[in-house]
């Protein structure tokens, strides 16, 4: 029942019912009294001036009067009782609690008061459901943003939050699918970037502004839900054959991209509280996104800086001068025979370039000695992967460049530094770019000796292996790239 339902119930109770039980009332109470003492004026002899009335008709009378009044008072009275209870209960339920029992009781009856506490009955059951309704979303936005919070925390990359954020949205809402596209780095298209429960072969790849619902919802920058009018079996695995919701990602009146839903676990429509709910954690993913890319663009910058560096600390020293570049080639070509997967080996590449950046803290005096080093000397040389991993270390975007620079000079019997780590415990990022420096090292030209030939590094090299300080599989697979 809608206001303006209940409002003409409400005048209909007024205008009809309430009258007429007034019209009954004062006709019992009023009129019938009213009629027998018309009877008795008729009754009256002015001769005798006697009321020609038996003592039966008189008893009779009287009786009838005096039940005609009783009915009328108890008929108003019950009346009454009834209005000023439903009165009470919706002043409890204002300003207090309600009881819920009364309100069922008075509609079980009939007349106006039941009619009154039947269509408050309703609006109380509406309330109700609004109010589990509001409890339910309360709850899924609570689910949401503590599975978020937690992903903050244990997440490395901006993209694996990105994956993390949009399953635990799609979990939430009930949803089978999700995507989130954002614009590529010439802005012409959205790409998608993240899926959730649906195949890449599933979805577009690039989405012109304006192209499909996509593409609406990122020119208009409106939301949208698309209901599925079609049978629960007959909706298909791709983002369009079934329900759909889509909203802009959107922060500072600047489009990123739209993140979608689709289809829901039950076989319904997405609800207005969906949209609702996602609309709203939209804005906050996109300052999230807007935030990432400005901390992303200040990291490439200190990245590049510190880049710059390192190859100011090899100018200074001539015969370090390339080295790190020559170690990233050897490296890089050792980790494609080993067929290193995307990740680590995108690792291993940028590793190689900045492994030597510590030395930015050494003083000329150790870096540039023409001879070897003393002890106290190599006590200072050998703290460089310790400042190197320092300078990476703030930088969130390439935190994984830390492990690799700290241990590039340990070695496989626990000889290197600087923590003496054995065996397993040094990364196989590590290993390949131990053996690609030492490789260099040994074939250019050092202040403490001249560059060994080819055949001379590889049997060093071999020696290593054989007293178990470097990896052979690492060693085998430089003479490959190598010969």
């Amino acid at each position: 029942m809608n206001r303006k339902q209940f409002k003409e119930k409400i005048k209909g109770l007024n205008d009809k019912s309430i009258l007429m039980r007034f019209n009954l009332f004062y006709f019992v109470f009023s009129l019938i009294p009213v009629a027998l003492l018309v009877y008795l004026y008729y009754q009256y002899d002015p001769v005798s001036r006697i009321i020609r009335v038996s003592e039966e008709q008189f008893s009779l009378l009287i009786l009838l009067v005096s039940f005609g009044s009783l009915i009328s008072f108890f008929g108003v009275r019950k009346a009454l009782k009834k209005i000023m209870t439903l009165s009470s209960r919706l002043k409890e339920y204002l300003f207090g609690e309600m009881d819920k029992e009364t309100v069922l009781e008075l509609a079980r009856d009939e007349g106006e008061v039941a009619e009154l506490a039947r269509a408050f009955g309703d609006i109380m059951n509406r309330l109700e459901n609004n109010l589990k309704e509001l409890k339910a979303a309360k709850k899924t936005v609570y689910e949401m943003l503590s599975k978020m919070g937690e992903t903050l925390t244990s997440v490395g990359s901006f993209d694996s939050l990105l994956e993390l954020t949009l399953e635990t949205l799609r979990e939430a809402l009930g949803a089978l699918r999700g995507a989130i596209y954002l614009f590529n780095e010439d802005k012409v298209c959205i790409e998608p970037v993240v899926l959730s429960g649906i195949a890449e072969d599933k979805v577009p790849k690039k989405i012109e502004l304006g192209e499909g619902t996509l593409g609406w919802v990122a020119k208009e920058r409106k939301p949208i839900s698309i209901p599925f009018l079609g049978k629960k079996e007959e909706q298909g695995d791709d983002l369009f054959s079934s329900s759909l919701i889509c909203v802009p990602l959107v922060s500072k009146d600047k489009l990123l991209g739209v993140i979608v839903l689709s289809g829901k676990t039950t076989g319904d429509n997405f609800s207005e509280d969906d949209i609702r709910i996602l609309s709203h954690l939209a804005s906050q993913i996109s300052i999230s996104i807007r935030n990432a890319r400005l901390n992303n663009d200040i990291e490439k910058a200190y990245f590049e800086t510190i880049s710059a560096l390192a190859l100011a600390v090899e100018a200074k020293d001539p015969y370090a001068r390339g080295h790190s570049e020559r170690v990233a080639n050897i490296a890089v070509k050792i980790a494609k025979k080993m067929k290193l997967d995307k990740e680590n080996f995108a690792i291993l590449r940028d590793a190689c370039k900045l492994h030597d950046i510590g030395k930015i803290g050494i003083e000329d005096s150790v870096l540039q000695k023409p001879g070897k080093l003393s002890p106290a000397e190599l006590k200072i040389m050998h703290k460089h992967p310790y400042v190197g991993s320092n300078i990476i270390r703030p930088l969130k975007t390439f935190k994984h460049l830390v492990e690799p620079i700290l241990q590039h000079h340990e070695k496989l019997d626990g000889s290197g530094y600087p923590k003496g780590l054995k065996g397993e415990e040094i990364s196989i990022i590590a290993r390949i770019l131990c053996v690609a420096d030492m490789f260099d090292a040994l074939t250019t030209n050092r202040p403490y000796r001249e560059a060994l030939d080819y055949s001379e590094a590889v049997k060093e090299l071999d020696r290593l292996v054989e007293a178990g300080i470097i990896d052979k599989e690492v060693v085998d697979f430089l003479k490959e790239v190598t010969e």
